[in-house]
């Protein structure tokens, strides 16, 4: 008399497990790098946006709004988002908007709080709109 076996043993999907593992363990160094453009372009975004705000803050108050004063991170970030009206809310960066030598002006930067690019950093200024990248991230 045979008995038919039906289904798999346990050393069978032990096997299947194991090897999914393998390739999920390759599968994830290649994606980090398209999470961190994205949350640095996320950060540009939110730049460009500040650098907006700054020119109607300027027009409204004749004055461009720092926060070098605040030195607790979040303070700053609630500081801009009243004081600019704009909506910042991310995670991965610190914002800061600093006076600069020339008069009436300004310099506002992202800084990256962990992750890759850890402590590197993207900026605007009040004479250009163009985002500049620390070039030391090469996935930005």
């Amino acid at each position: 008399m045979h008995v038919k076996k039906n289904g798999f043993t346990l050393l069978e999907l032990l096997v299947a497990v194991i090897i999914v593992g393998i390739l999920v363990l390759a599968a994830v160094p290649s994606m980090r790098a398209p999470i961190e453009r994205s949350r640095a372009r996320n950060a540009e975004f939110n730049l460009l946006a500040i650098y907006s705000a700054q020119k109607r803050h300027l027009l409204s108050e004749k004055t461009y709004f720092v926060c070098d004063q605040i030195a607790d991170p979040d303070d700053r970030v609630a500081a801009i988002n009243k004081n600019l009206s704009i909506k910042i809310d991310d995670p991965y960066f610190e914002y800061q908007i600093n006076s600069t030598d020339a008069q009436n002006t300004y310099r506002a930067w992202a800084t990256r709080k962990d992750g890759r690019c850890r402590n590197m950093s993207l900026n605007v200024t009040a004479a250009n709109s163009t985002v500049l990248k620390d070039r030391r991230c090469t996935v930005w």
